[in-house]
């Protein structure tokens, strides 16, 4: 099993210029810390989110880090983990208590049909950000799961909710 966190505005949205079109918003980077940080876990990315603005190719600390790529040049540092795939990253993060795919779009729509997939953490982000990157709609195949973490909040002047969504 694994879980999806990630944010996106009204158009589902979730990147411009790879980075974040949106000012920093200090209560979703919370939550992504909180959420993939309670347990030994595993984040797994894509090679843009691991060379983007957010990450600028620094492992996330005290998780397992797997960057899915088929670039073999990618230079990575010790200890984070190289997976030509989603499943193959999937397998290197079983020895986690818990697993989440947080980017980018083309692994997000891998994930979002992958049938080990359990949660979906979505932030969405109230606005049209013009963004270049994509995800595709949730609204038809997922719903709304009250939890603990359900949340409206503002920064900087960005309206956004935190929600966790399973399949239909």
């Amino acid at each position: 099993m694994f879980d999806c966190v990630l944010a996106a505005d009204l158009d589902w949205g979730i990147g411009r210029s790879n980075g974040l079109p949106w000012p920093k918003l200090r209560g979703d980077l919370a939550h992504f810390k909180r959420v993939t940080s309670l347990v030994p876990s595993a984040v797994i990315m894509g090679r843009r989110t691991w060379e983007s603005a957010e990450v600028r190719g620094q492992p996330l600390p005290k998780r397992l880090n797997i960057v899915v790529t088929r670039h073999v040049e990618l230079t990575i540092p010790a200890g984070v983990v190289v997976a030509p795939s989603l499943d193959t990253a999937l397998a290197a993060a079983n020895r986690c208590e818990a697993s989440f795919v947080v980017g980018g779009a083309e692994l997000f729509r891998l994930a979002f049909v992958h049938p080990a997939l359990r949660w979906i953490y979505l932030t969405r982000v109230d606005g049209h950000f013009g963004c270049d990157v994509l995800v595709p709609s949730l609204d038809q195949d997922f719903v709304a799961q009250p939890w603990e973490g359900d949340a409206d909040l503002e920064d900087n002047g960005v309206r956004y909710s935190i929600r966790r969504l399973a399949r239909r």
